[in-house]
């Protein structure tokens, strides 16, 4: 319904060098990042916006010229004149998304353009990049490992095996498969990540040889969570409830029983339903509370119920979305509508970063990438989902 307004975000926002995450020219924002950048590139292949694909592949560009000799692709990059280009590969930590989610995007604009020149420029950075997470195993066992902090979630608890980064990386393997089928050593790592996932994150699948920390692994067995739990590390799970990992888990062919009746429970009494990005929420009370009280840079943000602490984020719900077209397309609809409602009546088009989930407000920046793409996941064409993640 608000397509158009959608995409005039993202052409507000694109620039000669790629995509900033916002038209507002706010702060950090007024950056070329990887991750902003792919999920932008994401909706607009989704969709077909040929008049915008000269800025998919600038963001890519902007990007892999500032890839530094250990084959590391920045956070972001300011390409406003007062910030002379200055380049972030991280804060407090580095970005495990940002590698891949820059793999994603090259692939998929390649995949998509048929750029036959480009696509021989960036076969050695994109390997680069590949090398870069096998060493981010750290003990060969094909699951990456992500420091406190190394993801979108910037100041958020999760850190370990994560779910959400693991998925990525597979996904990210399988279109690099695609677009440079020469290397073939790429297929047998798809199957070993694959089934790593499966192993230590499904737990109606067997204890095997993959799975990494068996006694606790019969612990998660046990305990017959709905959904994917979001990590876990040497000592446990975290069972926070993740909704871009389960959304991309379904769009990659994971299977999750009981999934649909869980993500029910958020429905309001007006019938609406705002999915938060994690759940639940950690409360001042809460043991957690102590790691995520100083777990930023700036300002704190995550009080009860907003920003990663229960915010619901309308980016990652569309990633859902997007999964839910295989399981539920009633509930997918639901989630459309109910965002569509939020933008009419509360938000007035600004697509703000995420939405209180106790009050249901508008919270953080405006006219974000980020959450106009998500709107454009909402209401992409289930045939449309289906090409993307069939490369």
């Amino acid at each position: 319904m608000y397509k158009e307004q959608a995409f005039q975000v993202l052409k507000n926002s694109s620039t000669a060098a790629g995509f900033l995450a916002t038209a507002t020219g706010d702060e950090n924002y007024n950056r070329v990042w990887s991750r902003d950048s792919a999920i932008a590139a994401l909706a607009i292949l989704l969709h077909e916006r040929e008049e915008l694909y000269p800025s998919v592949k600038a963001s890519i560009l902007t990007l892999a010229q500032q890839q530094n000799d250990q084959g590391l692709i920045p956070s972001n990059v300011a390409v406003a004149a007062t910030e002379n280009a200055s380049v972030s590969y991280g804060t407090l930590v580095g970005r495990v998304d940002a590698q891949t989610w820059w793999l994603i995007q090259t692939c998929l604009y390649l995949s998509k353009t048929q750029d036959l020149e480009l696509k021989t420029k960036l076969k050695a950075p994109a390997f680069q990049v590949l090398n870069l997470l096998d060493a981010w195993e750290f003990n060969a066992r094909h699951l990456v490992y992500t420091p406190l902090g190394g993801n979108w979630a910037d100041e958020y608890i999760l850190s370990g095996y994560t779910l959400y980064d693991n998925l990525l990386r597979y996904w990210a393997l399988k279109l690099c498969s695609s677009c440079w089928p020469e290397v073939q050593q790429l297929q047998q790592k798809i199957l070993l990540v694959r089934n790593a996932i499966e192993h230590n994150f499904c737990s109606t699948k067997p204890t095997s040889e993959q799975t990494l920390h068996p006694r606790i692994f019969q612990t998660l067995q046990k305990q017959q969570i709905p959904f994917l739990p979001a990590c876990f590390d040497a000592a446990q799970y975290t069972l926070q409830w993740d909704a871009a990992a389960n959304g991309l888990a379904l769009l990659l062919g994971f299977e999750i029983p009981g999934l649909t009746a869980y993500i029910k429970k958020f429905e309001s009494e007006q019938q609406q339903i705002f999915i938060p990005s994690f759940w639940p929420v950690i409360q001042k009370q809460d043991a957690a509370w102590a790691l995520l009280e100083n777990q930023y840079n700036y300002q704190f943000k995550n009080e009860p119920y907003q920003f990663h602490n229960g915010g619901s984020w309308p980016v990652m719900s569309g990633i859902l979305a997007m999964g839910l077209q295989k399981q539920s397309t009633e509930l997918a609809h639901q989630i459309t509508q109910s965002y569509e409602q939020f933008l009419e009546q509360t938000d007035t088009f600004h697509f703000s970063e995420y939405i209180s989930t106790n009050d249901f407000k508008p919270g953080g920046k405006q006219q974000m990438c980020f959450s106009a793409s998500g709107y454009l996941f909402m209401c992409a064409d289930p045939a449309q989902i289906l090409a993307i993640f069939s490369l």
